[in-house]
């Protein structure tokens, strides 16, 4: 009997994997990287990439409306973060750092925020799930100082965080503006980041923060270049390792829980993603997907064991805001979802 049930078991585990497809819905822009991905539902995706470039889809992107701001055609607009599916803020990488807005579906555009600073380079935009108006952009840091902007007005204007408020940074550690997954906003003064670099952490900004620390390594492109946190199950994922090393494996993923809601507990998979993973997503309490230049994996028991779904590569994936459907997006103007 328990023989027939354990068979049952992973025949019924073998189905639902293999039912699990990333397809491929628009490739409008060939000669576009998108990193910056947004779902609003279901079948409102916004994405965002270099040369400027900005899109949002109605209808689960069978198609999709180019609503570029006119004027950042050099621009990497390397994240994004829609609130609604009309309203939509994209940063900008590099100096100077600007922030943009649109409140017609992409009709207009308005800067809200502008940084001339040279040193200046805005990584990650995030905004409450609980509340629309408060969001927050992580940069890198600038003369050893953290680099956080916060607006309680959803979006209309940023202020930047005060240093002492935020957690301190280690020579040779940053951010990575690899798939608009560096920063996780829980309240109003409480978020979760990763950094990486020679030195990687996972931050949690409580009073006082606490970081605690990644595997050390001594290059520069190596360390945590995303993650992703389902509040419900107290179930996190980072990912990473050295985008220089596309097909290694080493510490490219790492579990996390918050102990007593506080202090990140790490853990490694006991089967990790297969290469360098740039972007996560946490579709439910066990299922989550990872990707990055060789691929996407999948795992359905909260990321100890880890299968390949695709050799196709992404930067992002993201799930849906307000449903439960996976999008993804990368090199080649490839725009794809999980198919279920």
């Amino acid at each position: 009997m328990k023989q027939k049930f354990f068979m049952l078991l992973m025949f019924s585990m073998t189905m639902f994997l293999s039912a699990q497809q990333v397809k491929i819905l628009n490739l409008d822009k060939p000669d576009v990287t998108f990193r910056g991905l947004s779902p609003v539902d279901n079948f409102v995706v916004w994405v965002s990439g270099s040369k400027g470039t900005v899109g949002v889809s109605y209808n689960g992107l069978k198609t999709v409306n180019w609503v570029s701001p006119p004027g950042f055609e050099s621009r990497d607009f390397r994240a994004i973060a829609a609130l609604d599916p009309q309203t939509a803020i994209v940063i900008a990488v590099g100096s100077p750092g600007i922030i943009l807005k649109t409140k017609d579906g992409g009709s207009t555009w308005k800067e809200v925020y502008h940084d001339s600073d040279p040193a200046v380079f805005m990584d990650d935009i995030d905004f409450a799930e609980y509340n629309p108006k408060l969001g927050m952009v992580v940069g890198d840091p600038i003369n050893g100082e953290p680099y956080v902007l916060k607006t309680v007005d959803a979006g209309d204007t940023w202020t930047r965080m005060p240093a002492s408020d935020l957690p301190v940074f280690a020579l040779d550690e940053a951010f990575f503006a690899a798939s608009n997954s560096n920063i996780k906003l829980l309240d109003e003064t409480t978020f979760l980041a990763v950094t990486g670099g020679k030195y990687s952490h996972i931050m949690y900004n409580t009073k006082p923060a606490v970081k605690v620390p990644l595997p050390k390594t001594d290059s520069p492109t190596s360390g945590a270049n995303g993650m992703d946190y389902y509040p419900l199950d107290n179930f996190g994922l980072i990912v990473g390792g050295d985008y220089l090393k596309p097909s290694s494996s080493e510490n490219n993923l790492f579990i996390f829980e918050l102990k007593d809601m506080r202090t990140p507990v790490i853990s490694a998979p006991e089967v990790p993603p297969t290469g360098y993973k740039s972007g996560v997503a946490i579709q439910s309490g066990t299922t989550a997907i990872s990707c990055g230049l060789t691929g996407v994996d999948i795992t359905t028991d909260k990321g100890k064991t880890w299968k390949s779904l695709t050799g196709t590569g992404y930067h992002t994936c993201k799930k849906a805001r307000n449903g439960k459907k996976i999008y993804l997006a990368g090199d080649g103007g490839r725009i794809g979802h999980l198919l279920q």
